[in-house]
């Protein structure tokens, strides 16, 4: 074996490998046993099927159908073995391909300076480790993230490699273009960048948008989310100011007893009244069981009554119910719900109410509220919609609080009633 046939086939395999364990890589393989066993079994058997063509029909056409013996079965292997989707594998299979070029490039130069065949393969192989080893460190983290972002960032990742791809073969493996100079071959590249670069910015400006309007959404059920503990507190300590009265009415008591015995009349109407005022703005009624879910319904009870509309509740839920789901998450779906309730209902000429009932299928407690409203229930895929500036959030923030602890929700607008089922 002379020594340009020991590097070629030395090449071929160190840029298999190197080309296998990038893609892999750019799909955000993790290296569990069962994926290197898988990965280790395919490069052994492109290795076998590469030269065998290759001893069987010569060099020239082992390069020709190297895309179907090699690049074919890689796109398959991620996407079949390592479950990975069609369009993240193929971008993925040509960003290896295009990272191969720089192993090619080192060895071009040390075969333009020494026109040595056996160097230009030993250099391509020696910087094959070096090279493979900061692609997988720096560059195949972040090129997993951003394809997994979405399709879009998928087809734009892979789209340049794609096209240089196509070129590639196109002007040196099936035709000489490239070598002769042929002007569309080499204004085919810069061409391709350019579509590219501005097909990147208005992609990149789309998913910029679409970010900060997710970061907004995402501002807005932090703030809610802090409200409601604040709420959830205020209302604790209301309670427990209640009790506190109770407990101290005796004293109260004894007060008025002397104030009454010393014919002082106007004093003890006025400690009464104001006794009274304390104890109004710390009554919360009883609905249920549930401390937390009292402490809501009470709060929106008194937001209703307020507002002149009239709040009914047969609720059954026990202290042990919802311990799955924190104070703020009960906060965030009741309260959200409740407000936009008794805000609709209010405007109503008719009838003004906020219904809530629970019922209980299958081991799972079901809240249903209903409210009448004006006008059109515009919606949003499943949930209800409105054009108010700054509105909106709170139901979707109700959605997501929802499918977060496994449950299911649904809103129906019929015959000027909206029914709020979760």
């Amino acid at each position: 074996m002379t020594a340009t046939l020991f590097w070629a086939a030395l090449n071929y395999i160190s840029v298999l490998i190197f080309g296998v364990l990038i893609s892999a890589s750019f799909v955000g393989t993790d290296y569990t046993w069962r994926n290197k066993k898988g990965i280790t079994v395919f490069i052994v058997v492109v290795i076998l099927v590469q030269f065998s063509t290759y001893f069987i029909a010569g060099a020239d056409v082992a390069s020709e159908i190297y895309p179907l013996i090699t690049h074919l079965p890689l796109i398959l292997f991620c996407v079949y073995y390592l479950k990975r989707p069609l369009i993240m594998s193929i971008s993925a299979v040509m960003a290896s391909y295009l990272c191969c070029q720089t192993r090619r490039w080192f060895g071009s130069i040390f075969l333009y300076i020494f026109d040595n065949k056996s160097l230009w393969y030993a250099v391509q192989t020696v910087v094959t480790i070096p090279l493979l080893f900061c692609i997988l460190k720096y560059v195949s983290k972040p090129v997993y993230k951003l394809m997994k972002q979405s399709r879009k960032s998928q087809i734009l990742f892979g789209i340049i490699p794609l096209f240089y791809y196509i070129f590639d073969y196109a002007t040196t493996i099936y035709s000489d273009l490239l070598y002769m100079g042929a002007r569309a071959a080499v204004e085919f590249i810069p061409s391709v960048l350019s579509i590219a670069y501005f097909g990147f910015v208005v992609l990149f400006a789309a998913e910029t948008q679409k970010s900060s309007a997710v970061k907004e959404e995402q501002r807005f059920l932090e703030m809610q989310i802090s409200e409601a503990r604040r709420e959830l507190e205020g209302l604790r300590n209301s309670q427990a100011q209640a009790a506190v009265y109770r407990h101290d009415l005796r004293h109260h008591l004894r007060y008025l007893e002397s104030c009454i015995r010393n014919c002082n009349t106007d004093e003890a109407l006025s400690y009464i009244s104001s006794i009274d005022k304390t104890i109004d703005n710390s009554l919360l009624v009883r609905f249920c069981e549930n401390e937390t879910v009292n402490l809501i319904l009470s709060s929106y009870a008194a937001s209703a009554e307020q507002a002149g509309v009239d709040f009914e509740a047969k609720v059954a839920v026990g202290s042990d119910d919802f311990d799955k789901a924190s104070a703020v998450d009960l906060c965030v779906i009741l309260g959200n719900v409740l407000d936009n309730a008794i805000n609709a209902s209010k405007a109503c000429t008719g009838r003004r109410y906020v219904s809530v009932e629970t019922r209980r299928k299958n081991g799972r407690i079901f809240w249903l509220i209903r409210n009448p409203y004006m006008g059109e229930v515009h919606f949003e895929g499943r949930l209800p919609s409105t054009e108010a500036a700054g509105h909106g959030i709170g139901i979707k923030s109700v959605a997501m609080t929802v499918e977060k602890l496994g449950g299911m929700y649904e809103f129906i607008a019929e015959d000027g009633v909206l029914l709020s089922d979760s």
